[in-house]
């Protein structure tokens, strides 16, 4: 009777026992699933999200790159006499035989056009598009022909590319166009993976994935961007889905990583769960043991979460330089490294208006080297390009810091001086065109000599600084007219 009463008794506590220990257990795997591997999820789509703006940020940073060197050519006065035939140089000052300006714009071509959709002269850098250069200018013009500026992405047959279209005019107050210039570049599965290094594999494709979209892009120029995530076991893909200005669908970029985080994270806790059911098991046996064993589960994670921390560090660190070197290509003259003529406007507008607010002196300088094509003719435009140099490193030794030195076309540059007054900026002139002057170039066996004109201005009653410069530039043409190698300097109570 006893017996029985203690075995009925034992069999109530063991069922008990098992239920209790399978409801623990049972919690214990709900509970952490909601508290790590959701977590996890949110965390792999956050970081996946920050890996397709990484990607696509240097999409629009390139096509940004793009549009500014095509407004900078456009804008450019040689580049309107050229289109009005006035400036026979222009193709071999820029685009001669084994010239790389194209190239080292990290362009693939240049299409000039006049205003009725003429082609009138291109440059290539790109062999597949060159060898079908009549088909495809007929096809870009003919798709851009409604408007006078554009910055897009076009498809010409299997290729997409950047596209920048601007409406070529001169620089003086009437703005008059004279014709249209078209840059670009084709855009490949290496740019793209080059641009980033966040996903395993980026590839391009033209078919378009029907599924719901996950995330929408808008940025500067790189618009309507839709992209639809695609998840299996084991792989994360992402469909970014790329649209023309016209919103019409273009084509797809995918983009391919391993989901590591999530299935590490699954796995360890799987261990981690199995572990934890044993300790609760015998727990008074292995309680020291699930102690050690649940600390080297932690700082597995830990160490796994650094390490793709570390990962995305590196990422941003990568991207913090390439956005340095696309703000050297968009501000500096890639033979000078002085700032190049759109930094120079830009950085002595701002002068001239804090100038203007605070009532404080504002002086520019023009220079032109002297007789600077009979050197090039003389000598070539290697050595010509030499002296450019060494000119400028004349200039910085004596510049202060303050000072905006700018390279505003081939043999023209132009200072202009923070808060300085008129006498002040022609001391400084002075002793630039004397150490000119006097400088004696040894550039491959040869002795060089040149000399610099220089039109003095001030701010007066300017209000901008292209209104000083014109000044400037009238003085400098006095100076070269009176016999070169002079400074020239505005009247201190005129305004011409």
């Amino acid at each position: 009777m006893v017996g029985n009463m203690y075995f009925k008794y034992l069999k109530i506590n063991i069922v008990l026992f098992v239920l209790g220990y399978l409801s623990i257990v049972l919690f214990l795997s709900f509970m952490s699933y909601k508290l790590f591997i959701v977590g996890f999820i949110e965390l792999e789509e956050k970081q996946n999200k920050n890996n397709i703006e990484t990607l696509l940020s240097a999409m629009n940073k390139n096509m940004e790159v793009i549009r500014n060197n095509t407004n900078d050519y456009a804008k450019w006065d040689d580049t309107y006499d050229f289109l009005n035939q006035n400036n026979s140089s222009y193709i071999f000052e820029n685009f001669r035989e084994g010239s790389t300006a194209i190239k080292d714009l990290n362009l693939d071509f240049a299409v000039y056009v006049t205003l009725d959709n003429q082609h009138l002269y291109s440059k290539y850098e790109n062999e597949p598009l060159e060898t079908q250069q009549n088909d495809f200018e007929n096809a870009l013009i003919s798709t851009f022909k409604e408007t006078s500026q554009a910055n897009t992405i076009f498809k010409y047959k299997s290729h997409y590319l950047y596209i920048s279209k601007e409406k070529i005019t001169n620089t003086d107050s009437t703005e008059q166009a004279n014709g249209y210039l078209f840059m670009g570049k084709i855009i490949t599965d290496a740019d793209l993976n080059l641009s980033t290094n966040v996903f395993e594999k980026i590839y391009l494709s033209d078919k378009y994935l029907p599924r719901e979209t996950a995330f929408a892009f808008d940025y500067t120029l790189l618009t309507n961007v839709k992209v639809a995530v695609i998840k299996s076991e084991t792989e994360l893909k992402n469909c970014i889905q790329i649209f023309d200005y016209n919103n019409a669908y273009l084509f797809s970029i995918i983009t391919n990583n391993t989901r590591e985080l999530v299935n590490n994270s699954k796995n360890t806790l799987l261990v981690f769960n199995l572990i934890v059911s044993v300790f609760l098991f015998i727990i008074f046996l292995i309680i020291f043991k699930n102690q050690k064993n649940l600390e080297k589960h932690n700082k597995l994670l830990e160490s796994k979460v650094k390490r793709r921390t570390n990962q995305l560090s590196r990422s941003l660190t990568k991207l913090q330089d390439k956005n340095t070197e696309l703000y050297t290509l968009a501000n500096k003259d890639h033979l000078t490294k002085i700032s190049n003529r759109r930094n120079y406007f830009i950085e002595s507008e701002t002068l001239l208006n804090q100038a203007i607010k605070n009532d404080l002196p504002l002086s520019v300088i023009i220079i032109d080297i002297d007789k600077f094509k009979h050197i090039n003719d003389t000598y070539g435009h290697a050595i010509g390009d030499k002296i450019l140099i060494a000119f400028c490193d004349i200039v910085n030794e004596i510049i202060d810091k303050n000072t905006i030195f700018g390279r505003i076309g081939g043999e023209e540059f132009c200072l202009t001086f923070k808060n300085k007054t008129l006498d002040e900026a022609q001391t400084i002139g002075e002793e630039i065109r004397q150490k000119c002057e006097n400088a004696v170039l040894h550039i491959e066996q040869h002795k060089i000599k040149f000399t610099i004109s220089l039109g003095l201005s001030d701010k007066k009653e300017y209000q901008h600084i292209d209104e000083i410069l014109q000044h400037a530039d009238e003085l400098l043409y006095s100076a070269k007219n009176s016999g070169r190698n002079k400074m020239i300097r505005t009247s201190l109570h005129s305004k011409s």
